[in-house]
């Protein structure tokens, strides 16, 4: 089961390091691929710091959720625990519901993995990252700012474990 986002077309464009930014551009089509480079920053929900992907150290699980999505909800625990067990991952949850209601949600479940506000191109994120059609729950797996593995839909256990086994 997927959950669809609604919002503005968006589109992604590549620059000249082949670095993928989220904006919105009429009739750009470009999307991140395996072994390309998908650059963002983000605010926490907080608001208290910014998380650059392309500066995180080691493998990194970005997963875009929302409150309204019941697969994104049911990965939830399954993404806390993954990162409990894969230390060495850095799990990041990118909220596409408003910050104060993202964070009373995750605190009312328990769920403690660094989560950031989506901006105001949410879509257009998700887009540069190969998520074309704005579907919920949408991961993808970077290593150095470079993607390695992206999935729309709900991460299995086995998939996660799989992602934690391989390269990335």
């Amino acid at each position: 089961m997927l959950c669809l986002l609604a919002g503005a077309a968006a589109s992604a464009h590549v620059g000249p390091h082949g670095n993928v930014n989220a904006r919105p551009t009429p009739g750009a089509t470009a999307a991140v691929m395996p072994g390309q480079r998908w650059h963002f920053t983000l605010a926490t929900l907080d608001g208290e710091r910014f998380v650059q992907s392309s500066r995180l150290p080691g493998p990194v699980l970005v997963n875009f959720w929302g409150r309204d999505c019941a697969p994104c909800i049911n990965e939830l625990p399954r993404l806390a625990a993954f990162a409990l067990a894969n230390p060495q991952w850095t799990v990041l949850l990118v909220s596409t519901d408003a910050t104060q209601a993202a964070s009373e949600f995750l605190t009312q479940r328990g769920i403690t993995l660094t989560a950031l506000r989506s901006g105001a191109n949410v879509t257009g994120l998700m887009r540069a990252a190969g998520n074309r059609s704005g579907g919920l729950p949408y991961s993808v797996a970077l290593r150095d700012g470079i993607v390695c593995n992206a999935q729309l839909g709900e991460l299995t256990d086995t998939t996660l474990q799989a992602w934690a086994a391989s390269s990335c």
